[in-house]
């Protein structure tokens, strides 16, 4: 019975270590999955905070364009209003000249028909 004993004592011991061997091989799937887990969620954050920082500064971007585009445009509404107010002055020149011309030339006309 000593042999029996034996055996099953070998047995019993292959038996410990191979359940200690699958319970090591657990942990380790255990520790791996949740570090890849943890690993995804750092990803994951990293890619939201990389998109979120990425709008914020299209956002500011866009807002500069806007600002500066709306400063052209009253720039140039100024412009068009002086070069406005200019060549209306320059008509108005214009015709006064103009009037004053036919006003001579009638005035000569009547003072030679006397």
């Amino acid at each position: 019975m000593t042999l029996e004993n034996n055996n099953a004592d070998k047995i019993n011991e292959v038996a410990e270590k191979l359940t200690e061997a699958v319970w090591d091989s657990y942990e380790t799937t255990i520790e791996s999955t949740a570090a890849v887990q943890k690993s995804g969620a750092r990803l994951a954050q990293s890619f939201y905070e990389g998109g979120v920082e990425a709008l914020k500064i299209q956002t500011e971007i866009q807002q500069q364009t806007l600002q500066n585009m709306t400063e052209k445009i009253r720039k140039h509404q100024e412009v068009f209003q002086k070069v406005s107010r200019e060549s209306l002055g320059a008509y108005d020149g214009f015709m006064g000249s103009l009037f004053s011309y036919y006003r001579d030339v009638l005035g000569e006309y009547e003072d030679s028909g006397d």
